[in-house]
C-alpha cells in the first residue's frame, strides 16, 4: 500500500538534511455484514452416559442436516466448542440440603443442626456447545427457529460478521493514506513547498470488532419449539417474523506518515 509512495524518495536525499512533515490520516469504509453468528447448546439426559451422548449426537446430526436446507441460506458452518458429561443429582435431595443450609444458618447456639443428605445421581447429562456461522444475515431468524425445533437450547444471536474483513480493512487503509497525503499537500502548499516522498510509516491501525457489530439481542431456550422473543407490546413473536437484517458497519483505519518536502 505504501510502496509507491516510498519510491518517490529521491536517492540523493539523506536523512540528516531532509525536511519532513508528520501527518496522521484516517479512512472509513461502510459495508454490510454478510454473515450471522449464533451460539447454542444441545443438552440431553439419560440413565447412562453413553445413551445421553448418543442422544445428543442424534440431535446434532439432525440440525446439521436441516440448517443447510433452509430456503435462501447460502452458507452454514458449525463449530463445536465443548463436549461434557456429568451426573445429575436428585433435585429433591438438593432442595432438602438447600433448606437445611438455610435453617442451620439461623440456629442459635446449642440448637440441633439439620443433617445434610448425600445426594446421588439420578441421571446422566451430556452437553455440547456450538457456534453456527451462516449467511445472508437476514436469515438468522429462520436459523434460530430451525435450531430450536431441532432440539437445540440456549440459542442466542451473537452478532454479524464481514467475511472479507481483511479486504475491507485494506480499503480503509488506502483511504487513510490518501487522507494523510491530502493533508500533507495542503500544509506544504501553504508554506510554498511541495511533498516529494515518504520517509517513514509510524503506525497503522485498522479498527473493527466483528463480534461487537450491532445485532438484536434475540435468544431462546425452548428445545423442540419455534424460537420466539417476548415483545413488550405485542407479546411473543416468532423470530422468523422479525427483521434481523443488520445495518451497515463502519470499518476505520488510522495511519501516521512522515512526508519529505522541499
Amino acid at each position: 500500500m505504501l510502496t509507491s509512495c516510498s519510491n518517490e524518495i529521491k536517492p540523493e536525499l539523506h536523512e540528516d538534511n531532509i525536511k519532513t512533515l508528520a501527518v496522521t490520516g484516517v479512512g472509513e469504509v461502510e459495508v454490510m455484514p454478510d454473515q450471522f453468528v449464533i451460539s447454542g447448546a444441545v443438552i440431553t439426559q439419560e440413565e447412562e452416559t453413553s445413551d445421553a451422548m448418543n442422544a445428543a449426537a442424534d440431535i446434532i446430526n439432525t440440525i446439521q442436516a436441516s440448517i443447510p436446507e433452509l430456503p435462501g441460506l447460502e452458507s452454514a458452518e458449525f463449530n463445536f466448542a465443548t463436549v461434557n458429561s456429568t451426573g445429575v443429582k436428585d433435585p429433591k435431595c438438593l432442595l432438602f440440603n438447600q433448606e437445611a443450609n438455610r435453617t442451620n444458618s439461623s440456629l442459635r447456639e446449642g440448637e440441633k443442626r439439620v443433617a445434610r443428605k448425600v445426594c446421588k445421581d439420578v441421571t446422566q447429562q451430556a452437553s455440547v456447545t456450538f457456534t453456527l456461522t451462516g449467511g445472508p444475515p437476514e436469515f438468522a431468524g429462520n436459523a434460530l427457529s430451525k435450531l430450536a425445533e431441532g432440539g437445540a437450547v440456549r440459542l442466542q444471536l451473537n452478532g454479524y460478521k464481514i467475511s472479507n474483513i481483511e479486504e475491507v480493512e485494506l480499503q480503509a487503509g488506502e483511504q487513510a493514506v490518501k487522507n494523510a497525503r491530502d493533508k500533507a499537500d495542503r500544509l506544504a502548499g501553504a508554506a510554498g513547498a511541495k511533498i516529494i516522498g515518504v520517509l517513514n510509516l509510524d503506525s497503522y491501525t485498522p479498527t473493527y470488532a466483528q463480534q461487537s457489530a450491532s445485532a438484536p439481542r434475540v435468544s431462546t431456550s425452548g428445545a423442540g419449539e419455534s424460537a420466539a422473543i417476548r415483545d413488550k407490546d405485542d407479546g411473543p413473536k416468532s423470530v422468523t417474523q422479525m427483521n434481523l437484517k443488520p445495518g451497515p458497519q463502519a470499518i476505520s483505519a488510522s495511519i501516521s506518515l512522515e512526508f519529505i518536502y522541499e
